[in-house]
């Protein structure tokens, strides 16, 4: 069941990073949904999945998008490796989470993007990158990664089912 969850997660990333996204882009600045995508289900299934949907969809993003391979597979491989770890030790329930990891993911990944692209001798300014990038894409992530972890809750939450008074 899970197998086919991640298969039909993996093939909707992909249709809406490459046919709608596009078209919705904000200054030039597409969301990463692969991005958030890795981190809710890290939140609900833990480092290793969170870790394996990230080289999968980070795999997928460097054949269509990257200059380089590989770059996007590192990055989201181990942000769903991180982001898994702390499966446990949050609320689940409290929308501040998937907003502040969104945020706080975001950051990483375009810094560490950065960092292979300037020792891959990728010319790329610091000063635009942070400007006219991050702080787009940091905001246009927070607002996506609301529905994108309604979904993965309704997905992977158990209703609890309680008799007799509340």
């Amino acid at each position: 069941m899970v197998i086919l969850i991640l298969i039909l997660v993996v093939l909707v990333n992909f249709i809406l990073q490459t046919t709608i996204f596009p078209y919705i882009s904000v200054f030039g600045v597409e969301p990463n949904i692969a991005l958030l995508v890795v981190i809710s289900m890290a939140i609900f299934k833990g480092r290793f999945y969170g870790a394996f949907l990230g080289l999968i969809l980070g795999i997928i993003q460097d054949i269509l998008f990257s200059p380089v391979l590989g770059v996007n597979a590192f990055i989201l491989f181990f942000a769903g490796y991180l982001i898994g770890l702390i499966e446990n030790k949050i609320i689940k329930d409290n929308m501040f989470i998937p907003i502040s990891l969104s945020i706080l993911a975001t950051i990483y990944y375009n810094f560490t993007y950065y960092i292979f692209m300037f020792f891959l001798s990728k010319d790329i300014s610091f000063l635009s990158f942070t400007r006219d990038v991050l702080m787009i894409e940091i905001i246009y992530n927070c607002i996506l990664s609301i529905p994108i972890y309604k979904i993965f809750s309704k997905i992977y939450v158990v209703p609890k089912i309680r008799f007799g008074s509340k």
